[in-house]
């Protein structure tokens, strides 16, 4: 199918569903117009509120880093990199969208816990892919708890917790509106990219809310900073996302979503680096990854301090199909169900969270031929989260968690591990605006499925494999003051009987340790903001640096980290500006034999324009990379000392990105 024919495909069921669902609802009642942007100091203040990092430093219910969806929008964002890009502790890298990991404070993505609308996504099914496929536009929140979580994150936070929450119809409905649409259109320069989108949205009664919307991304290989092109970098992705949303009288409120996406292009065969000399090393195919998931939750508010409760249910499979067509084909993937149920107490200074989580994972593998046995693994845990204002200027947080592990491999060894993972801090405020931190916290993860591709390689699991064990201490400080604001923590972090794969088999291999700092500061008006921040962790595999050789499965090493933002509105023109910028420098400390990796800056601006002075057409102009660097991620694979050379994928060059959308 050429592009051509899939983008006119694309176009009709988009049409079909936005004029459809608006010729069948019940009609729209008085509209209360949203205020122009320069009616008053206020409306300005909303516009400028991008909120591109807040950070709260708080252990326990709180978390480190917010990213709001404003910010998501501005950005243009095509994946996860761009998510966190004002996050100087968060590295991502790989390339195109599907090959990007995710590392906090240099810890790989699979030693956190990650969910997405509470459905958690626990491993990945092919290590040349990320672990995270999502669509940035439907995205109303985005969470990073950096450090061993606390008893809430769930079980086996070993690095921290990233959580991405999805929107509600309610979240694009203006006041007083019963039905809405949301039609947008994007081009990319960097791959000749193009997006479009139809979301539809409204109430069906006073008590329900419902939301559909259909997404279409297709782009060609795109080009670097020297203008080459990067073969087999194409995107070809659909995504499907409905949401319904119910609630009733004494404060229930019930939500169901299911979101079907996939990404299907050529790609190489190791999705996140080059094409070889030798073709039969990393030869072009044709890669399918997709990830669908269904997502019920009941919360029940009833105005009673003592009750606030949650039960989320969830079945989430991410899978991937490599060689598609081609008589060696692989499918691959991991299913999960799960249960999550919490409650959350005021019992006077005390905030109490508790409650359980329940997860059954299963890894699946096959060809065209023949399909292996599955393997499945369960954790089953629960936990006491408490927050203790025990003095004017002091409060304690305790928690803990208790977890049952069991996993039995297709060689029919079976693994087993409990325990508790405790946490505790404490907070002193000397004035109004300030406040001290010291926490301290632990995790406990047992053994979980294979990698799908590499049991499909014949990996198996080593007899006296013993579970991972975390411990993070940090010492943190805020201040805030009007519009000024600043932060700072220093961290200490390891995790022991780190799990890793050998030449055949999947062992511990150590202890994995990571010292670094973070720092920030800056200023939020009402037209304008200002932040600046930096961050370096220095993560250790059994005392030596981690490196590119290490960065797959377990982490990575990246230089000190910069990242500045400035954002202003100008209200008499309906206009917001920003500028963002990312620097990285020079990484010198490399285990004996590695090669230093160079430093480098980035610059990204962006325009958006309201002509109307509403949200009814909106016009987005960003520029990332805006001086066309030729770079790679400190997080991209890189050196390969077999290969002798740079082996990962360099970043995009330049890219125009300019988006027109029209809210019905």
């Amino acid at each position: 199918m050429t592009p051509v024919r899939t983008r006119r495909l694309a176009l009709q069921p988009l049409a079909a569903l936005t004029l459809s669902a608006l010729a069948c609802w019940p009609a729209a009642q008085a509209q209360t117009p949203s205020p122009s942007v320069d009616s008053s100091a206020g409306a300005a203040r909303a516009d400028i509120g991008l909120g591109p990092v807040v950070v709260t430093g708080q252990r326990g219910a709180n978390t480190s880093m917010v990213v709001q969806s404003k910010r998501i929008e501005v950005q243009q964002a095509t994946g996860v990199q761009e998510l966190f890009k004002l996050m100087p502790e968060l590295d991502v890298g790989g390339g195109p969208s599907v090959a990007q990991k995710v590392y906090v404070r240099g810890i790989n993505e699979r030693m956190l816990t990650v969910t997405i609308d509470g459905a958690s996504q626990p491993e990945a099914a092919y290590h040349h892919s990320g672990q995270l496929m999502i669509e940035p536009e439907l995205l109303k929140r985005v969470e990073v708890e950096a450090g061993t979580g606390a008893a809430t994150a769930g079980p086996g936070a070993l690095g921290g917790a990233l959580r991405f929450t999805t929107k509600d119809a309610s979240d694009l409905l203006r006041p007083g509106e019963r039905v809405g649409a949301l039609l947008k259109a994007g081009y990319q320069s960097v791959n000749d990219g193009r997006a479009l989108s139809a979301t539809v949205f409204g109430r069906p009664s006073e008590q329900t809310e419902l939301l559909v919307s259909v997404s279409d991304r297709d782009s060609d290989s795109y080009q670097d900073g020297h203008g080459r092109t990067v073969p087999n970098s194409s995107t070809e992705a659909r995504n499907i996302f409905l949401k319904f949303g119910a609630q009733a009288e004494g404060g229930h409120r019930f939500k169901l979503s299911h979101e079907d996406q996939h990404d299907d292009a050529l790609r190489n065969k190791r999705t996140n680096l080059l094409v070889t000399a030798d073709p039969k090393l990393n030869p072009a195919q044709r890669q399918l990854v997709e990830r669908k998931s269904t997502v019920a939750s009941w919360d029940y508010q009833p105005g009673n301090p003592l009750v606030k409760a949650n039960i989320t249910a969830y079945m989430n499979d991410n899978g991937i199909r490599l060689a598609k067509g081609q008589p060696n084909s692989q499918t691959l993937g991991i299913r999960s169900a799960g249960l999550n149920a919490g409650n959350t107490s005021i019992l006077g200074d005390h905030r109490l969270a508790y409650g359980v989580n329940v997860r059954r994972d299963t890894g699946y593998a096959g060809d065209r031929t023949s399909r292996m046995d599955n393997e499945v693994a369960h954790v089953a845990g629960v936990y006491l989260q408490d927050e203790y204002a025990f003095a004017e200027r002091w409060s304690l947080g305790l928690g803990a968690r208790y977890d049952r592990y069991s996993y039995e491999d297709t060689a029919h060894q079976r693994f087993t591990s409990k325990g508790f993972s405790p946490n505790a801090s404490l907070s002193f405020s000397p004035s109004d605006a300030w406040t001290v931190q010291l926490s301290h916290a632990r995790a406990l993860r047992g053994v979980g499925v294979i990698e799908p591709f590499l049991r499909s390689a014949n990996n198996g699991n080593a007899a006296d494999l013993d579970p991972e064990k975390a411990r993070h201490t940090e010492l943190s400080a805020r201040w805030r003051d009007g519009g000024w604001h600043a932060a700072a923590a220093v961290f200490r972090q390891s995790i022991d009987n780190v799990l890793d794969y050998g030449e055949t088999n999947r062992i511990n291999v150590g202890e994995l340790r990571v010292r670094g700092y973070s720092g920030s500061f800056g200023y939020r008006g009402t037209q304008w903001s200002a932040s600046l921040g930096v961050a370096e962790s220095r993560p250790e595999l059994n005392g030596e640096p981690i490196y590119d050789t290490d960065a797959l499965l377990l982490g990575t090493s990246s230089g000190r980290t910069w990242v500045a933002q400035l954002d202003y509105a100008l209200p008499q023109w309906h206009l917001n500006l920003g500028w963002t910028a990312r620097a990285v420098q020079r990484l010198k400390r490399v285990p004996e034999g590695g090669a230093e990796k160079p430093g480098y800056h980035t610059h990204d601006i962006y325009a958006q324009w309201q002509p109307t002075g509403k949200d009814d057409w909106t016009v987005t102009l960003t520029v990332a990379n805006l001086f066309d660097r030729f770079y790679y991620d400190h997080s991209t694979y890189g050196f390969h000392p077999r290969w002798g050379r740079i082996a990962g994928l360099p970043e995009p060059g330049r890219d125009i990105r300019l988006a027109l959308s029209w809210r019905l």
